[in-house]
């Protein structure tokens, strides 16, 4: 018999791990950057405008995907079924051992700088294992448990930020003319400036697609996986827009590349200093939030994997009393508090490498609907995704635009690799797509000692 998980989550919790996973700390870090890649303050809302479109027809696309294959995992199950095992194994290997657990990783860091230590201290690294380890332990004893904190969390985050915008809007002193000027004629380096942009701001709108990865846990799965995905990533697309508002309200456009913290920034020259210190605290609780969220949903592939024979079999057990997937949490809290104690705040080098190859694997996710189309065109599908093809077909051509803009605007950052003593200078795009591909002879070897066959529901 198959091991399967207990369908626990309902709708409003879907959301909410829809909008937890999203909102974390790039739309407060990543802004002056992007703003840095575009001509106007217009510009930029269109770009978020732009990401946020991206984002939503990703979550229309997932949810038909979703209801129609409502198993653990989300993009992995998707891929194997539309690819293969190989390719699902290389999302896997990526998403397992690096992204996901270094994206913990990263926002535990995150979560503990924001508290004020300064950048040296070890206290960083206490409170970010800390966190890791408190939030795994939450998550262990409970899915509802686990989903409770974060939607906790979310919505308080939420409502500060809807107060950011509130009070920014109406009673703080910001300049209505660092708008002048509107939209300029939109030229090759506007375009390829935009395409650009959106890499970064995938970062910020990453975790759009969080309640495939607990499919197997969410009651109603043809409803409520589809309708999750959609308002949870509207409603964080109107808040993004409205944020990167409040921003260039309060920033001159060519201010804001040089801040480290736009949002910070903002607070305290729209409502004054002590604004300032209190948004430093919502970094920190957004943070933590995202954390919460990203720990409740990412074990859940590594836990699929293992269920597929792709991955240790202490990865698919299941506790008895709280029916979590015990094996495939602990795994994730342990690697991710290596990765802290190994790597630092050193670690975002290592998910930079990874950036372009996920954008394709989500690109070719996107894509697999075509392919299941094709493939199965009597499979059951409770939910379709609206605008098809033509939604899907946007989101991969823009991915598509966005690497290649990204690879154009980046490709002289070098970086030295040190391989048996070498020093080896090549381009950081070129190591993400390595690593990816050294999950090629991983896969072929562990099929040779481990040749068994995939659970029946994921042929």
């Amino acid at each position: 018999m198959p091991v399967e998980l207990k369908r626990e989550l309902g709708l409003f919790t879907c959301i909410m791990l829809v909008v937890g996973n999203i909102i974390g700390v790039g739309i407060f870090l990543t802004p002056g950057g992007i703003a840095a890649q575009l001509p106007s303050a217009a510009w930029v809302l269109v770009a978020w405008a732009i990401g946020g479109f991206l984002a939503t027809a990703g979550a229309l696309t997932y949810g038909e995907l979703g209801a129609a294959y409502p198993y653990a995992g989300g993009n992995y199950v998707f891929l194997r079924v539309a690819y293969g095992p190989l390719v699902a194994f290389l999302f896997g290997w990526a998403f397992v051992l690096v992204t996901s657990t270094g994206t913990v990783a990263l926002l535990a860091i995150g979560f503990a700088e924001q508290l004020g230590f300064p950048k040296d201290s070890r206290w960083i690294e206490i409170f970010a294992l800390a966190s890791v380890i408190v939030l795994s332990y939450l998550n262990y004893i409970g899915v509802k448990f686990g989903a409770g904190v974060t939607n906790a969390i979310t919505l308080a985050k939420i409502v500060a930020m809807a107060a950011l915008i509130g009070l920014g809007a109406s009673i703080g002193s910001g300049h209505p003319e660092h708008f002048a000027g509107g939209l300029t004629a939109p030229t090759a380096d506007v375009w390829t400036g935009i395409g650009a942009a959106l890499v970064p701001m995938a970062f910020a709108y990453s975790g759009w697609n969080a309640t495939v990865f607990v499919s197997e846990e969410v009651r109603n799965p043809s409803r409520n996986i589809p309708m999750s995905l959609l308002i949870g990533t509207v409603l964080t697309s109107v808040i993004y827009v409205a944020m990167n508002f409040i921003y260039l309200y309060a920033i001159p456009l060519l201010d804001m590349p040089a801040l480290s913290s736009v949002a910070a920034t903002t607070a305290e020259v729209l409502l004054g200093p002590t604004a300032g210190r209190l948004i430093a605290l919502l970094v920190a609780f957004s943070a933590l939030g995202c954390l919460s969220a990203s720990i409740l949903t990412n074990p859940r592939t590594l836990f699929a994997m293992s269920r597929d024979h792709l991955f240790f079999d202490f990865g698919v057990k299941v506790h008895e009393r709280y029916q979590t997937p015990s094996g495939a949490i602990v795994f994730s809290g342990i690697w991710s508090c290596g990765l802290i104690l190994f790597f630092g705040a050193n670690f975002d080098d290592i998910l930079t490498f990874l950036s372009v190859p996920l954008v394709i694997f989500l690109c070719l996710t996107v894509a697999s609907i075509f392919v299941l189309r094709a493939k199965y065109p009597d499979l059951p599908r409770p939910y379709r995704c609206w605008g098809y093809p033509w939604i899907p077909a946007l989101y991969v051509l823009i991915s598509i635009w966005m690497l290649v803009s990204r690879i154009r605007t980046r490709w002289g950052e070098k970086v030295a690799i040190d391989v048996f003593g070498l020093d080896l200078e090549t381009n950081k795009v070129v190591v993400g797509l390595l690593v990816c591909l050294l999950g090629i002879p991983v896969y072929y070897l562990w099929q040779k000692y481990h040749p068994r066959e995939p659970a029946a529901h994921a042929k």
